[in-house]
Formats: structure tokens, sequence, C-alpha cells
């Protein structure tokens, strides 16, 4: 009986750990299967820059250094993808930034990002 506690007791910790870990790292997966369906024509397909801006490197951080993540969301909200702007729905757009900042060197952060934290998480230049 203790050993099948402690093995649900482990089997729980696990699951928690793989909530902390898993939720931005699995929305900013989404946001790359929807990136290369929608974006990767204009973009490229590791968001290098095509036919529009890249949104990864040197050059997109330079662009959105100070601006906070929540305008990034807003800005693709409005205006993307060209021609076709309003099609995407919050939480695209919220899987779009996740990839976004995640190839933009950003730390997994644990929970999937939400709408209302956004405003709090500044991009930083290169």
């Amino acid at each position: 009986m203790t050993r099948l506690l402690t093995l649900l007791n482990l089997f729980a910790l696990l699951l928690v750990a793989l909530a902390q870990t898993g939720g931005f790292t699995l929305q900013a997966e989404r946001g790359r299967a929807l990136s290369l369906e929608l974006c990767a024509a204009c973009h490229g397909a590791s968001l290098a820059g095509r036919y529009g801006p890249p949104l990864s490197g040197p050059r997109f951080l330079e662009h959105w250094k100070g601006r906070s993540a929540g305008e990034l969301r807003q800005f693709i909200a409005r205006q993307m993808p060209l021609g076709r702007s309003g099609i995407l729905s919050e939480q695209q757009t919220l899987e779009l930034v996740a990839y976004i900042l995640q190839a933009n060197g950003y730390p997994a952060a644990g929970a999937e990002l939400r709408t209302d934290g956004l405003d709090r998480l500044v991009i930083k230049g290169p």
C-alpha cells in the first residue's frame, strides 16, 4: 500500500511538472504549425523573413524592443494575415505570439500565455 501511495505521489508530481513546463511549449508548437500554414509565405518557414519582415532575430528584436508582447498580439490580431486581417481567434494570436517569442530565445514560461499578462512581458532588443 505504501509503495502504491509513493507511486501515485510521484505520478502527481510528474503531472504538475508537465503542466508547468508543457503549457508554453505546447502553445508555441501550435503557433509554429499555424505559422507554417498562414505566415510562412511572407515571413518564411523559420520566421527569418521572405517578402515580409523577419519575425525572429536581431532585426525583429530591434523593431519591437521595449514594446510589449501585448502590442505584438494586437498587431497580429488587427493586421495579419495580410489581406485577411481579423480571421485569427484570440487563441491563435496567443499561439503565434508564443511561437515568435520562443523563436527569439524567450524561455518557456511554464503556463500558456494569456492575454491579460502580455502587457507586462516587454520584448528586449538584440
